[in-house]
């Protein structure tokens, strides 16, 4: 009995010995999640509700073959049901389109009257790394912003608030080289290309971005100054800066774009956000933010275009004033409640969004989500100023791995 005993613990350890090596050893990740997504959208509630699912599953793979290299590829996997498929001319085109990447990654598996299967790859690329040096190549996310809502300075990876199922937001197809010259300061090179496909869908232009970055600390605070040109138009120059003000965050970013053409005929867009936020010692949270944009003539003019559309640095927002705020408090360790509002003054309108986020465990949540929107645009036919509404219902179920 002693003598089996003395070999199965040696089994064991030998085991453990080897699995433990492995995992030292491993120089790959893979990590994803999968959520079941039901949404209620309609204009007032007494009006006809259009029901919807999705279900979204995402992928990520990283691999590391050396302590200078990494291989990263990350996919989206999403099945489309509902009234929505049935109802939009084109909906299956319409994602298909909005991957405006110069590659094209974006296919549509199953295309059918009631569903359509989409896979998209949004992150591929190439890492090459040594002391204070990095290279990086292919579809990968520029994040440049500083303040929570509007980023003026996000040239390569605008997104919407409003889109909370894609926490990782999109990617671009770029060269992107970075060198730290100190802790807190680096100056950054990024040159993109994607593909516009114009309203029809039938023809498309590449349009190329490039742009430097310069950030350093100064005065205990986090400063950054960018200076390129624009998907082939813009002249652009902008900043932004990072700190605190007493026990305040206070950040801001600001974009200045001249087209390059009749300079002396034409005026540039000017985008500028500021943000506050305070976090009480109880952990209830508060966030402030105030967007001032130029709309440009060929610019987005109403709610559905933003909502729906993707979006650049140009198109922010519709309207010129944007107010937002937000509220937030841990209930428990398990529940999170919030609650976020914007205001745009000049078409009397306002966006509500409460939501609730429950977690059943370390890695299955719930989440509901309410978006309501209400404002005066004018009728495409008559002129007149009409008060438009839309609401949006979600109720999510989501599993990390």
């Amino acid at each position: 009995m002693k003598k089996r005993s003395i070999i199965l613990w040696s089994i064991l350890f030998l085991v453990n010995t080897y699995l433990f090596s492995q995992e030292e050893l491993k120089n790959w990740e893979l990590s994803g999640y999968i959520t079941n997504m039901q949404t209620v959208q309609f204009q007032n509630i007494d009006s006809n509700w259009i029901n919807d699912n999705l279900i979204h599953n995402r992928i990520n793979f990283t691999w590391y073959p050396n302590d200078k290299w990494t291989f990263k590829i990350a996919m989206r996997n999403r099945i489309f049901t509902g009234e929505s498929v049935k109802l939009i001319p084109g909906y299956a085109d319409l994602l298909k389109d909005a991957d405006q990447g110069f590659l094209n990654l974006n296919r549509n598996i199953i295309k059918a009257q009631s569903a359509v299967l989409n896979t998209t790859i949004d992150r591929l690329l190439l890492q090459y790394e040594t002391g204070k040096f990095i290279a990086t190549i292919g579809r990968q996310r520029i994040n440049w912003g500083k303040t929570f809502v509007w980023n003026p300075n996000d040239l390569f990876n605008a997104y919407s608030f409003f889109d909370f199922d894609y926490p990782e937001k999109p990617g671009s197809d770029a060269l992107r080289l970075q060198y730290y010259t100190g802790i807190a300061s680096s100056v950054e090179l990024a040159a993109n290309i994607k593909t516009i496909k114009n309203q029809l869908g039938n023809t498309e232009e590449n349009k190329y971005t490039i742009a430097a970055l310069w950030r350093f600390n100064k005065w205990e605070y986090d400063f950054q100054i960018l200076a390129g040109y624009f998907e082939n138009k813009d002249i652009t120059l902008g900043g932004a800066w990072s700190g605190s003000v007493k026990n305040w965050d206070f950040k801001g970013e600001f974009s200045y774009l001249y087209p390059d053409e009749n300079m002396k005929d034409t005026s540039g867009q000017f985008i500028a956000s500021i943000y506050l936020g305070y976090m009480f010692p109880n952990s209830l949270n508060l966030q402030f933010e105030f967007l001032y944009i130029d709309i440009p003539a060929d610019g987005i003019t109403n709610f559905y275009q933003y909502y729906y559309q993707p979006l650049s640095v140009k198109t922010l927002s519709f309207t010129e004033y944007n107010l937002f705020s937000q509220i937030s408090y841990p209930i428990s360790p398990l529940l999170n409640a919030s609650f976020a509002s914007m205001y745009y003054p000049k078409i009397k309108g306002y966006y509500i969004g409460p939501s609730v986020d429950y977690s059943f465990t370390d890695n299955l949540y719930m989440s509901m989500v309410v978006q309501s929107f209400s404002g005066e645009t004018p009728n495409p036919v008559t002129g007149i100023k009409e008060r438009n509404n839309a609401t949006f219902m979600f109720l999510r179920l989501k599993w990390n791995f």
